[in-house]
């Protein structure tokens, strides 16, 4: 293991410098690789692959929750932000602006440099790694810490529990989520009445779809878009229209309806490109009434069915189906679940990590192929499952089926 660890870091090497790639470094003023050629990434996930297995056999089986004690309080005191992009600072002059004792700056700060955040230039003084400066010129990174820390984290000590109070319960509120925040609302209903929360989780999902691996321009890869003659599609919960502007630059002739709540009409509507305003349009609609957009040749879910149980995603598809005109077809953009053993650990790790948190916030879930096949079955037997598509690159997996009523 240690030897391919060796050649694949050569590799890695090699594919950065080919594509004018910066080699990792700690150093906060090194260059950043914000976006990786394909044969670089692919190295990248094996290197993380390897080193990960070879962490874990060296280690033995220790747990560690501290991580997000930390990571906690350094979103929580904005410590950052509070870091100057060039020098450093005295941690007495940080232990004023944070309002807690000087000891305790120590401690937060001397365990985050052990994990390369921050590092130390005296026994007195922080100043920025590569990590805290890309946190402190990063805010929505932040957000995402923050969401991490104060929503799914209490969720996941409460998600067993959640269980054991509603076992084999189908409904979005009997979530470890709920439980912990004690609401007796599914998570987005929640956010309605919780203006800040929502901001945070929304700038947070901004900052995690900004990931080159779920760009939106892979479901223009996915299928032979002109040879179907698309001329309309109707992107349901399309958000700000990051999936629709990309349909819509991919196939000129063809329309485009994001259907979303009527709190992002305006949002969406700042975000089309002038030139796509005559094919890019809003349409306020709940997903689980009846769809009103009638005749169009696909439409298609972004990471929605798994922010649900299945007999809520049963009523997503079935609001679609007096819509529904022969050869319609209808494309879920979502993660698949490889079957156990399919695949490397980690790779099939970080899919079930998502799972467990699915469940956690939503009491949903990810799904393996099968369960999407059974999915659109039970939605409709007209439904005729038409496969599972990949795209080199992309961590979403295209999930399709077509409606054929005879």
């Amino acid at each position: 293991m240690a030897q391919d660890i060796l050649s694949k870091t050569h590799e890695f090497m090699a594919a950065l410098r080919r594509g004018d790639g910066a080699l990792p470094s700690h150093d906060p003023d090194a260059p950043r690789n914000d976006a990786l050629p394909l044969e670089a990434t692919a190295l990248q996930s094996d290197l993380m692959e390897l080193t990960t297995e070879l962490q874990a056999l060296v280690q033995g089986p220790r747990l560690h929750h501290v991580n997000l004690v930390n990571l906690h309080a350094i979103y929580k005191f904005k410590l950052p932000s509070l870091v100057p992009a060039q020098g450093s600072i005295s941690y007495s002059e940080l232990a004023d602006k944070m309002d807690v004792s000087e000891d305790v700056v120590r401690r937060i700060a001397r365990y985050a440099i052990t994990k390369h955040i921050f590092r130390q230039v005296d026994n007195d003084s922080l100043a920025h790694s590569a990590t805290s400066k890309m946190l402190a010129e990063t805010p929505m990174m932040m957000e995402w810490i923050g969401m991490v820390c104060e929503e799914m984290w209490p969720a996941a000590t409460q998600a067993i529990p959640a269980m054991a109070k509603w076992p084999r319960s189908q409904e979005p509120q009997h979530s470890g989520f709920a439980l912990a925040h004690r609401l007796d609302t599914h998570v987005f209903g929640m956010l309605v009445d919780q203006p800040e929360r929502a901001a945070r989780f929304a700038n947070a999902m901004v900052y995690f779809n900004s990931n080159a691996d779920l760009s939106p321009h892979y479901l223009c890869e996915a299928f032979d878009w002109e040879a179907e003659l698309v001329s309309q599609v109707v992107d349901l919960g399309g958000s700000a229209g990051s999936t629709a502007v990309a349909l819509a630059t991919r196939l000129p002739s063809a329309s485009i309806v994001i259907q979303d709540q009527a709190v992002l009409e305006t949002q969406a509507r700042e975000s089309i490109p002038p030139g796509l305003a005559d094919r890019v349009s809003f349409m306020p609609h709940d997903f689980f009434q009846e769809q009103p957009v009638r005749g169009a040749d696909v439409y298609h879910f972004r990471w929605i069915f798994h922010d649900w149980p299945d007999r809520y995603c049963v009523q997503l598809l079935r609001a679609l189906v007096p819509a529904l005109k022969t050869g319609a077809r209808v494309v879920v953009s979502d993660y698949v679940v490889p079957e156990s053993g399919a695949t490397s650990r980690y790779k099939e790790g970080l899919v079930r990590g998502f799972d467990l948190a699915m469940m956690e916030l939503f009491n949903a879930r990810e799904r393996e192929r099968g369960d999407w096949v059974r999915l659109f079955a039970e939605a409709d037997e007209r439904f005729q499952f038409d496969g599972v598509r990949t795209v080199p690159g992309a961590d979403l997996a295209f999930i399709s089926a077509v409606w054929q009523p005879a």
